[in-house]
């Protein structure tokens, strides 16, 4: 019999187990390894972590602002789990890892655990093939906000070395604050290209201003649009015309990674002057012509991630609900806007918001 405890303390010294070994990767500005250990340690106990035989991997996303995803592998000597949770700032994340690792390195010492020492808050169990540590069988932890069950009964079942069952519970994410809106998009463009194509005598070099509000998948603008004067009729009868509109749109707005493509109908309102000029003209007068127009057409939008300037590219195909028509006084025709048209603009956005 003493051969017997002599061997198995060899053996014990030769084979210690090998401790908690914990892998934490996180963005800068979270915490970092050292800190979740020291919350996992001040749960558990040093003693735990160190007689324990798992291994904890973890990495930490900032998905988009305001939303942090964390993967937690857990691996130990009966098994292995993972756990994906998600939460608004990366330090309820290191929280709820430290709290379930720790309840895979021992149960009984995390529940008995303050709220403030288990980083407040109620997080999914480990799977159970990984927990550590022993306890009755019939104790089941079912919520870690139901808090220690009463040991000072002693176990209820005679067996006190069957390992403690955990309850898989499904994994939640955690949800943003109440009543919190998604965020609203404005933004100003600056742009310029071609315009009013074959509704001006000839294409007109264009400038275009517009303010935009947007969600992530639509958008509303409201913009002005300008076509300095170009020349028409010919060197006995003619003139210089020019237009100006208002414009709003409306857009449906398809989005990859950071690359927009907005699919927008709009409506022009606006004028167009034509000033008569020529040999053939006894007299020259200004005249405008109210403008009515409908648009439709796609954008291309590319935003640097973070970044408050990005590129546009516009293109739109013009229905002149309006056709204005300039005459001579002798009521010959100068110029007589065409039913369709188009325009080609391309500029920056600059995100205000």
């Amino acid at each position: 019999m003493l051969a017997v405890l002599m061997a198995a303390t060899i053996v014990a010294a030769a084979d210690p187990p090998p401790g908690l070994a914990l892998a934490w990767t996180a963005p800068p500005g979270c915490p970092d390894e050292a800190e979740v250990r020291a919350r996992v340690v001040r749960i558990t106990g040093e003693e735990a972590a160190q007689r324990a035989d798992l291994t904890a991997r973890a990495t930490v996303r900032e998905a988009s602002p305001g939303h942090w995803s964390l993967t937690l592998e857990l691996l130990g000597k009966t098994g292995s789990g993972r756990r994906e949770l998600t939460a608004p700032r990366c330090d309820e994340l290191a929280d709820a890892a430290a709290l379930v690792v720790a309840i895979a390195v021992d149960p009984r010492a995390a529940l008995a655990a303050s709220p403030a020492e288990a980083g407040a808050g109620v997080v999914p169990a480990p799977p159970s093939d990984v927990a550590q540590g022993t306890g009755p069988s019939d104790q089941v932890v079912k919520d870690m906000s139901e808090g220690p069950k009463d040991m000072s009964q002693g176990p209820a079942d005679p067996v006190a070395d069957e390992p403690v069952a955990i309850v898989e519970e499904p994994v939640e994410p955690v949800a943003p604050p109440a009543g919190k809106r998604p965020r609203l998009r404005v933004g100003m463009r600056v742009a310029a290209g071609v315009s009013f194509a074959r509704l001006l005598p000839r294409p007109s070099a264009a400038l275009s201003l517009a303010l935009s509000v947007g969600g992530r998948r639509w958008r509303a603008e409201l913009g002005g649009l300008y076509a300095p004067p170009v020349p028409g009729g010919d060197a006995a009868i003619g003139g210089l015309f020019q237009a100006g509109a208002v414009e709003l749109r409306g857009c449906p707005v398809l989005r990859r990674g950071t690359v927009e493509v907005p699919l927008c109908i709009g409506l022009q309102v606006g004028a167009m002057e034509g000033r008569g000029r020529g040999t053939g003209l006894m007299t020259t007068m200004t005249a405008r012509s109210p403008w009515l127009a409908a648009t439709a057409g796609a954008a291309l939008a590319w935003r640097p991630r973070g970044g408050r300037v990005g590129l546009w590219l516009q293109a739109d195909g013009i229905v002149a609900l309006l056709r204005p028509t300039f005459v001579t006084a002798g009521q010959q025709e100068v110029h007589r806007a065409s039913r369709f048209g188009g325009q080609v603009l391309a500029g920056i956005e600059v995100g205000l918001r």
